[in-house]
C-alpha cells in the first residue's frame, strides 16, 4: 500500500483542487481538511474525496468559488447559508463566528444549509473544544443521499445523519465524539470496496432485504442499503437528525426525488463558565475521565480510550510514518493529477 508524507499529501490535493477553479486559499483550505481526516484514521473522509468532488462540481453539487454567508443574526442564534461552496470551508468559518458569538454571549444556535459535503464533523468540534466550550450537532443532506433502511425496513429513506460532539479536557486537548447514525458511514463501505475487503456483519442488507458484507450490493442496482446502528436507537437518533439539520434549517428532511446531495447542520456551542462554572466543568470532565479509564480492561483490550483518543494517537502515528493509501484511491488521485498535469509525491 503506497505511504504518502502529510505535507506532500496535501500540497497534491491542494493543487488538483485549485484546477476545479477553487481559489488557492479555499483549495488549500480543503486539502488540509481532507490530509487531516487520513490522519486521524478517518480515511472515508480523506483524500478519497478528491476525485468525488470533482465530479460534484461537474454536477453543480459544489460551486468551488463559492463563500459562505450570514443571512440571519439574531443574537444567539446564526444562520449561514454556504451557496454549495466545499464543504470544509463553510464549516471552519461557520464554526468560527458560533464560537465568537458563544464566547460573547454563552451559548450559539448555529444553523448551517446549502453547505457542499462537509467532511469530517469532528473537526468543528475540536475547534470549539480548543476554544473551551462544548459543541453538539446534528447533520443530513438536504433531503438527498439516501443510503440507510429505516429500522424494520430493507430500503433507503435516510442519509447516515451524523452526529458530533467535543467538550474540552483540564490540561488541553479534547473528547470527541463523530459518528453516523448508521453503523458505518457510506464512505467506509466505499473504502472497503476500493480496498477488496469485506464489510463487517451487521452493516448493511443488499436489496432483497439479505444481510450482505459485500461491499459491492451495497452499490449494485438495485442497490443494498446501510442499517442504523444499534436498531430501533440509532434509527430514532436518525429521524432527529431530520428534524434539526433538516427541517429546522431550512435546508429540508430526507425524500423522495431529492438528486443534490449537500449538507445542512444545526449545532449548539455553548461556554461552561455561563453553566456550572469554569472550574467545577474541568473537574468534573476530569474527574469522570479518570474515573471511566480506571476501568479495567476487557479481554484483548489493552485500556479503556476515551472519545477521540484513537484518533490523536493514530495522528501521531501518521505524522510521523506516514498516511497509507489504498492502491485504488492512489491510482484514481493520480491519474486525475495526470490529467491535470499536476505531479503526484513518491511514495513509501
Amino acid at each position: 500500500m503506497p505511504i504518502v508524507n502529510a505535507e506532500a499529501l496535501t500540497l497534491l490535493a491542494a493543487e488538483i483542487l485549485s484546477r476545479s477553479g477553487a481559489p488557492e486559499d479555499v483549495a488549500q483550505t480543503v486539502a488540509q481538511s481532507l490530509v487531516l481526516a487520513n490522519l486521524k484514521g478517518h480515511d472515508s473522509h480523506g483524500v478519497i474525496r478528491v476525485p468525488d468532488y470533482f465530479a460534484w462540481i461537474e454536477r453543480g453539487w459544489i460551486v468551488p468559488d463559492a463563500r459562505p454567508e450570514i443571512v440571519s443574526d439574531n443574537g444567539s442564534i446564526l444562520i449561514v447559508d454556504g451557496h454549495f461552496g466545499f464543504g470544509q470551508l463553510v464549516g471552519q468559518e461557520a464554526t468560527g463566528w458560533a464560537i465568537s458569538r458563544a464566547a460573547e454571549s454563552g451559548v450559539c444556535v448555529l444553523s448551517v444549509r446549502r453547505s457542499g459535503h462537509l467532511g469530517r464533523l469532528g473537526e468543528f468540534a475540536e475547534m470549539a473544544a480548543e476554544a473551551g466550550l462544548v459543541y453538539f450537532s446534528f447533520t443530513n443532506t438536504h433531503g438527498g443521499g439516501i443510503l440507510v433502511a429505516p429500522h424494520g425496513g430493507r430500503e433507503r429513506r435516510l442519509s447516515a445523519n451524523p452526529i458530533a460532539a467535543a467538550a474540552p479536557l483540564p490540561g488541553g486537548g479534547s473528547m470527541v465524539m463523530d459518528i453516523s447514525t448508521s453503523v458505518i458511514a457510506e464512505g467506509k463501505a466505499k473504502v472497503a470496496r476500493a480496498q477488496g475487503k469485506p464489510l463487517p456483519p451487521g452493516c448493511m442488507v443488499n436489496s432483497a432485504g439479505e444481510p450482505s458484507t459485500d461491499p459491492a450490493e451495497f452499490y449494485a442496482d438495485p442497490p443494498g442499503a446501510l442499517l442504523p446502528f444499534g436498531g430501533h436507537k440509532g434509527f430514532a437518533l436518525s429521524m432527529f437528525a431530520e428534524v434539526f439539520a433538516g427541517a429546522l434549517s431550512g435546508a429540508g428532511c430526507s425524500k423522495r426525488g431529492v438528486n443534490l446531495v449537500a449538507n445542512s447542520l444545526l449545532a449548539f456551542v455553548l461556554d461552561p463558565a455561563r453553566f456550572s462554572g469554569a472550574p467545577f466543568f474541568e473537574q468534573e470532565v476530569g474527574s469522570l475521565v479518570e474515573h471511566v479509564k480506571s476501568s479495567a480492561p476487557m479481554r484483548d483490550f489493552d485500556e479503556v480510550l476515551i472519545p477521540g483518543e484513537p484518533e490523536r494517537r493514530e495522528e501521531v502515528k501518521r505524522r510521523q510514518s506516514g498516511i497509507p493509501i489504498d492502491p485504488e484511491t492512489w491510482s484514481r488521485l493520480t491519474s486525475l493529477a495526470e490529467r491535470l498535469g499536476v505531479a503526484a509525491p513518491p511514495t513509501g
